[in-house]
Order: structure tokens, then C-alpha cells, then sequence
């Protein structure tokens, strides 16, 4: 299954200048920024100030403050891009250049006093949320420290340009001073609360995901996803070879960035680069199991029934995935296909079970009617997976899909799981036959798509899988074109 197309998206939220370009963009925007709030307080305030002040504003007020952060940031988070350090200076040197144009349209010194002090108490809180949101709240004693080096020199300049002869008393600056500090502390307790609701929730911590899928860093979401997770390798060997791989992992939520390339990655691994090829339909082997790495001719995806939780962030990790798939032992001994539909009795609109056995082992495909996916303890909490391969059709519309997640525990889970073990047992009795013959070929050119024939004892089945989250209308129409000519598409 892969994911819906989030390129744009991807390139908005993690696209920055390079380095140099913002270092520029820094310095002269000080210098603008310098000339306009001077011109700004000179015009519109009854404070006429000397052109001389240009320079020390621009460069203690609009440049010092914000380079020492930026430079700062980096050395005290360990891992933190300079180049994003220096993109948050540049949006907060504009937060305060805001803040300097309503200074120049205060009508009194108490209002200015008030709107400096809260100039720097906003920029205290936009650096501490951007750096928890981009570095995890476990630095948070860190970034409450380093966040604070931008607010205190422009604390330090203000008294330096004149700020300590405004004539308020020496409780005015300490309490000013205090306010500061408490607005940090409670935006962090609150931050803290937020984390600790979402991780009681999903043994997650929200900005350690967050920052994971920032930095592209799968080590940090610590999602609960092994390095080398779970596969199940379906194969078909009728002189051309088919390796079908079905990791116990999810494609991922956003593109590129949150593993949903991770079926074509590994498609396109598995087919070894270059176009799959035709099988022509002939007695062949078949197994299903799990194991060390396999060679074929063609290669495609099984989406097992799992959730989000079991993204990986990095679509690299097919690779580890295509280490652990299997040269399972094959068989010519199959059962025909076995339907099963438990909608009614359980009361789902249409829940149904496809199977068969392949040698002992089951190979059996789920279809949940309005549902979307499945956590993976619902149905293989028990079940040992050498045993059974268990597949998630998938098959909802992709424009209008479903949004129902069944959890582990769930009432709705209780009956699926007894659903499944009944179908399971009612397999395990289909006779097996001699002389299973199957087909297959693999396309890989704006989509990939796999179409395989399987024949059992007189019975063909048309498999159609696409590497889609969901089907398109073109797919479901090709599947009814040919529901005549076989047994069961």
C-alpha cells in the first residue's frame, strides 16, 4: 500500500535557505530593520532620534541577539541543524522588527514599557516552542537555558540604549524580569501536560515523533518498531520466480518522510531494478513462510493488517526489510480457495475471509468493509507467524476511504479475532491437492501492479494488487471485466 502524494508538503516544512544565504539575509535585514524602526519612532513618536542611533540599534537590537542564538542553538542541542538555528533568528529578528513598528505608535512611556517587555517575552516562548517541537521535551532544562540567551541580551541592550532612564522603580524592572520567567515556566508545564495525555495514550511521546519526523530520524520516534521487524515471504516458482514480502510494518503516514515509499522501495528492490516478466501458467511450487533473503524474477508487496503505530520513518529501511526476506520451502500440495463471510453474524456490513492451505501452512486474505486498519495483536496475538500469512486487502475506494481503526481489546476486536479463528479451523480441514499451476506478472512503469493466476483442482483464481492506498476506479473496473472468466477475482 503506498501513501498519498505529499512531495509539496514535504518540500514546505523542511525546504530552508542554505546557510550563507540566511547568515546574509541577517545582517542586512538588521541594518533595514535599524533604519526603519529609527525612522518609525522619529516620525510618529515625539521622540526625535539622532541618525547616530541607527547603528547601535541595528547592531545591538536586530543583529547581536539574534546571531548569538543562532550560533548558540546548534552547540547546546546536540544535532541541531545551524541552518534551521539561523532560520528561527531570521523569523524572530521579523517578530521583533513587528513589535518595534506598535512601539512607534505607543501615546504614552508605560504603554512602550509594556510592549517591550512583551517583545522579549515572545520571543522567549517562540524559541522554546520551536525547539521542543523540533528536538523533543526532554531537553527542555536545555532549552529553557539557551532560549533564554536572546530575550537577556536584548534585555541588556534596551538598558544600554537608554532603557534604565524610562524613571520606573527598581520593582517595575524585576517584576518585568519575573513575568518573563513565569511565562517560560508555564509554557513548558503546559507543554509537559500535552505530552504526558498523548504518551499515557500511546506509549508516544508526541514531540519525540514530532522532531523524528522533522529530522527524518527513525531512531527517535521509538515507536516500538524493531530494526529488522517481521516478514512473511509468499513465493511462486514456475521456472520464473515471484517473491511476494510482507513486513509487519505499516507503508507510514506522509511520503517520503514517514516510510509510505516504503512499498515501492521495496518492489522496486525485490525486482532488482528492472522490469518484472511474465510467467507463463505451468505446474509450479508455491510457499509461504519467513526467513533469510531470497533472489527472483519479480518481486511485489503484501500489506499486512497493522496500523500507524508500525510506520517506519525512513523509506531506507526496505533495504533491512529485504534482508529478512524468506526462501521459504515449496510445495505442490494446495487446497482450493475457501470464502468465508462473518458480516452478518458479526455485525459488520461485510467481513470476509479468503484462504487456502499451502502445504501446512495458511495463506489468508481479510476484507473488513468500512474499516481501515487493524492493530496487529487483533487477529496474530496467538497465531504463530511461520504458520499463517495473513493479508490486508485493502481495498476501499482511495478517494473516499474508511477511518475506522479497530484497536487491540476492543469489543470489535474480540469479534473479528473469534471470526478469524473460526475461518483458520475451518481451513485447516480443506483437502489438498496435487498440481498447483499459477501465472504472474509484475508491472512497474507509472504504477506497480502485480496480476497473478492461480489453478487448484479445476478451480482459477485472478489476484490484482496495486501499490495504492486503496483502489482506483480503473482497477476496480479491470476486476469486473474479468470476474466471468474466473472462479474468484
Amino acid at each position: 500500500m503506498g501513501a498519498d502524494n505529499v512531495d509539496a508538503f514535504q518540500r514546505l516544512v523542511f525546504s530552508v535557505p542554505r546557510l550563507r544565504v540566511q547568515a546574509a539575509a541577517l545582517v542586512l535585514l538588521s541594518g533595514v530593520y535599524g533604519v526603519a524602526t529609527v525612522a518609525a519612532i522619529t516620525v510618529f513618536t515625539p521622540f526625535a532620534l539622532d541618525p547616530s542611533r541607527i547603528v547601535p540599534v541595528a547592531v545591538l537590537i536586530f543583529l547581536v541577539p539574534f546571531v548569538v542564538a543562532a550560533e548558540l542553538f546548534p552547540r547546546v542541542l546536540d544535532g541541531y541543524p545551524r541552518s534551521w538555528s539561523y532560520f528561527l533568528a531570521l523569523t524572530s529578528q521579523f517578530v521583533l522588527f513587528v513589535y518595534a513598528l506598535v512601539l512607534s505608535g505607543a501615546d504614552n512611556v508605560g504603554n512602550a514599557w509594556s510592549i517591550i517587555w512583551l517583545s522579549f517575552i515572545t520571543l522567549y516562548l517562540l524559541n522554546i516552542l520551536v525547539l521542543v517541537v523540533s528536538t523533543g521535551i526532554d531537553r527542555s532544562d536545555r532549552i529553557l537555558l539557551a532560549s533564554l540567551a536572546e530575550p537577556a541580551l536584548l534585555i541588556a541592550a534596551f538598558y544600554a540604549l537608554g532603557g534604565s532612564e524610562l524613571g520606573f522603580s527598581t520593582y517595575r524592572h524585576v517584576f518585568a524580569f519575573a513575568s518573563l520567567l513565569i511565562a517560560a515556566g508555564f509554557l513548558v508545564l503546559v507543554l509537559l501536560v500535552v505530552d504526558y495525555l498523548i504518551r499515557s495514550n500511546t506509549d508516544v511521546s508526541a514531540f519525540a515523533l514530532t522532531s523524528g519526523l522533522l529530522r527524518n530520524d527513525r531512531e527517535s520516534l521509538d515507536l516500538g518498531v524493531e530494526a529488522r521487524p517481521a516478514v512473511e515471504t509468499f513465493a511462486v516458482d514456475n521456472g520464473d520466480r515471484l517473491t511476494v514480502a510482507a513486513p509487519w510494518v505499516h507503508p507510514g503516514p506522509l511520503g517520503g518522510f514517514g516510510g509510505g515509499q516504503l512499498s515501492g522501495n521495496l518492489i522496486d528492490a525485490l525486482n532488482g531494478g528492472r522490469e518484472g516478466e511474465d510467467g507463463a501458467t505451468d505446474r509450479a511450487a508455491v510457499a509461504a513462510d519467513g526467513g533469510a533473503a531470497a533472489d527472483g524474477d519479480a518481486g511485489f508487496f503484501f500489506h499486512v493488517p497493522c496500523t500507524h503505530k508500525e510506520d517506519l520513518s525512513d523509506p531506507a529501511d526496505a533495504e533491512r526489510i529485504l534482508d529478512a526476506v524468506a526462501d521459504p520451502d515449496r510445495t505442490e500440495r494446495v487446497s482450493r480457495l475457501v470464502t468465508e463471510s462473518y458480516g452478518e453474524r458479526e455485525g459488520y456490513a461485510d467481513v470476509r475471509f479468503h484462504g487456502r492451505r499451502i502445504g501446512d501452512r495458511q495463506v489468508i486474505v481479510l476484507h473488513g468493509e468500512g474499516i481501515d486498519d487493524y492493530d496487529t495483536g487483533v487477529f496474530m496475538r496467538d497465531v504463530d507467524h511461520d504458520e499463517v500469512l495473513l493479508i490486508d486487502q485493502h481495498r476501499h475506494d482511495i478517494q473516499n476511504g474508511p477511518e475506522v481503526e479497530i484497536q487491540y481489546g476492543s469489543a470489535e476486536a474480540d469479534r473479528l479475532k473469534r471470526a478469524f479463528d473460526d475461518f483458520r479451523d475451518r481451513l485447516a480441514t480443506a483437502d489438498l491437492a496435487d498440481g498447483y499451476a499459477a501465472g504472474f506478472a509484475v508491472t512497474r512503469t507509472a504504477q506497480n501492479a502485480l496480476a497473478m493466476v492461480e489453478s487448484v483442482d479445476g478451480q482459477e483464481v485472478l489476484w490484482i494488487g496495486v501499490d495504492t492506498n486503496g483502489l482506483t476506479p480503473d482497477v476496480r473496473a479491470t476486476a469486473d471485466a474479468y470476474r466471468d472468466e474466473f472462479d474468484a477475482v
